[in-house]
């Protein structure tokens, strides 16, 4: 009987599907060229729910910071052609400074910037790992209609789980990144 219950339990929850927007959330514009994204931005976004905040530099250099080092904005300026350049700073400093090229690092589509997916495959090789499958997941930036950034990470899942339950789904969470004030990005004079 307990088997038949975890089996049935299981089978409800094998499909699932979870969206998490911000409040007063007013969704993507379409902006018009890459130009629309220069500014400056705080680096985190601030979600009111209690949610863990997103941040542009854990999303442009994955492996950069830890919580105890995140800059406090991303400068981002128009690079040659159809390029974008980013600059980490922190109290006036430039901490880390790249350049993201479209066509290589991202894609600009209806106004958006798509990053490359990612393709993750698991056979259940790691110990108490009961997933067989693919995991993909999809990382958008955009404006919304007053011009602050927007971040969507999206992930989708299909396969089995303990080898016969099949399991799929996709959880999707957007959240703001403000436009900060120029001062936050200038750099800052040594006395």
């Amino acid at each position: 009987m307990k088997q038949a219950v975890l089996i049935t339990l299981s089978l409800l929850f094998a499909g699932c599907a979870s969206t998490e927007v911000t409040e007063n959330d007013t969704g993507f514009a379409q902006s018009p060229n890459l130009e629309a994204f220069v500014g400056c931005y705080r680096n985190c976004s601030n979600p009111s729910d209690g949610s863990a905040p997103v941040c542009l530099t854990s999303i442009l250099w994955p492996d950069g910071y830890t919580s105890e080092t995140r800059p406090e904005a991303v400068l981002i300026q128009k690079g040659n052609g159809n390029s974008l350049i980013a600059s980490a700073i922190s109290d006036g400093v430039v901490l880390t400074h790249s350049r993201f090229q479209e066509g290589e690092e991202f894609e600009f589509k209806a106004g958006l910037l798509e990053l490359k997916r990612e393709y993750i495959a698991s056979g259940a090789r790691e110990p108490g790992n009961p997933f067989i499958g693919v995991v993909t997941s999809k990382t958008v930036l955009g404006l919304d209609a007053s011009g602050q950034g927007r971040i969507s990470q999206s992930t989708a899942f299909a396969g089995t789980g303990f080898l016969i339950i099949p399991v799929a789904g996709k959880i999707s969470d957007t959240q703001k990144i403000e436009r900060a004030p120029r001062e936050l990005c200038e750099r800052r004079s040594q006395s």
